[in-house]
């Protein structure tokens, strides 16, 4: 859409700093604002706020689609805090067992990545049904600018799903008053919890270097399968495969749930994320095939990451100031993608520094595993309660 409205490649590089940077930003301060204003409301602001993200990709004016990408930013933290809090709140509050968790999440992957195949089949539909054209001033309709129609559309109904059968939680804290103080403290105490559990540390600090190696792959994996003088592959099927492969890493942790403790899952999967992208570090632009079949092998491993990582978070994450917690831990996230986009790498040196960051976070989660093994009581080690060190 930003190619088609006229603008070069480094202002639409801007437009995607200003996403990762507002994120990291006010993102985390809106994450404090859920714990003290409810879940549910987060939730609701979400919707809002990215809705109205949408609506500015009709404006041609690059301040307005700047104003988008930043509220775009904030959305984006909501939507990796409010739901995944509200749903462990729920999950104990209505005394489900622990055990179903990493189930819920699994599947909840799964879902994820079969909607992504339908989206994008959705969105190539929507942007064919009319040409971009103008209708006044700046602003714009059809084409590209059709999916974020759709998009906001969608958002809305989830949105009254939301307001009509969601009950509002605070986490394992009563309704708090809705002011900068409040949201303050709930910041500060995050800090606070941070500096007095390492094993809380060490989670945000593997999710933010794993999950760095995973968008840098987002940014290059079209680099790495185009050879020049070639005609281009098959994105598109390319982006279905994937998710596919993604659906099947959710059922892959199913299974390793039965005989692995779920931090054990977590290390084994960093490791051969690490090993997958070695591959394209050496050989992007150079062997398509292997790279294919390495990102194949990659989307596995991610498909296995998420549950894994949630079923963990949901563990040892105080439930008072989840939201705030869960955005802090996005804050070296943002950093690392923001280094990315920045820097003007190569795709090899891109994909070296995901290993790099994947061999990080593969000795973080070893330290990790072993604080656990230590908290954890031998008879029972998944469904033991962890004690504050």
């Amino acid at each position: 859409l930003y190619a088609a409205y006229g603008y070069t490649h480094d202002e639409i590089a801007a437009l995607f700093v200003a996403g990762f940077g507002s994120s990291m930003i006010f993102g985390t301060f809106v994450g404090s604002l859920a714990d003290s204003m409810g879940r549910k409301r987060g939730a609701l602001l979400y919707v809002a706020t990215y809705a109205l993200s949408c609506v500015t990709k009709h404006w041609k004016t690059y301040w307005v689609l700047m104003v988008g990408r930043i509220l775009g930013g904030v959305a984006t933290s909501l939507l990796f805090s409010v739901f995944e809090s509200w749903l462990v709140s729920e999950h104990e509050r209505r005394g489900f067992e622990p055990s179903s968790l990493g189930t819920i999440f699994a599947n909840a992957q799964s879902g994820n990545s079969i909607v992504a195949i339908l989206a994008g089949v959705a969105g190539e539909w929507a942007s064919n049904l009319r040409p971009l054209r103008p209708v006044a001033a700046g602003v714009m309709v059809g084409g590209y600018a059709t999916p974020f129609d759709l998009a906001a559309l969608v958002l809305c109904v989830g949105g009254l799903i939301v307001a009509a059968t969601w009950t509002e939680n605070y986490g394992g804290a009563a309704a708090a008053s809705l002011t900068l103080s409040s949201s303050l403290d709930a910041f500060r105490l995050g800090l606070a919890d941070l500096a007095a559990d390492p094993r809380i540390l060490l989670i945000g600090l593997v999710s933010a270097a794993f999950e760095a190696a995973m968008y840098a792959f987002v940014f290059e994996w079209t680099p790495a399968l185009t050879v020049r003088a070639a005609p281009p592959p098959p994105y598109g099927e390319i982006f279905s495969v994937m998710m596919l492969c993604c659906t099947c890493g959710t059922r892959v942790f199913g299974i390793a749930q039965r005989y692995m403790a779920t931090e054990r899952t977590m290390h084994a999967l960093i490791l051969l994320s690490a090993a997958a992208l070695t591959v394209p570090a050496v050989l992007a632009g150079f062997n398509p095939l292997l790279c294919l079949l390495a990102f194949l092998l990659f989307e596995i491993a991610v498909g296995v990451y998420f549950p894994a990582v949630a079923t963990l978070k949901s563990r040892l994450v105080p439930d008072t100031r989840r939201s705030t917690i869960y955005n802090l831990f996005r804050v070296p996230l943002n950093v690392l993608v923001l280094v990315v986009l920045l820097a003007r790498m190569t795709s090899r040196v891109i994909f070296t520094t995901s290993v790099l960051l994947l061999a990080a976070a593969a000795a973080m989660q070893h330290r990790l595993c072993k604080l656990l093994a230590i908290s954890h009581h031998p008879d029972d080690p998944e469904q033991a309660p962890l004690q504050r060190p």
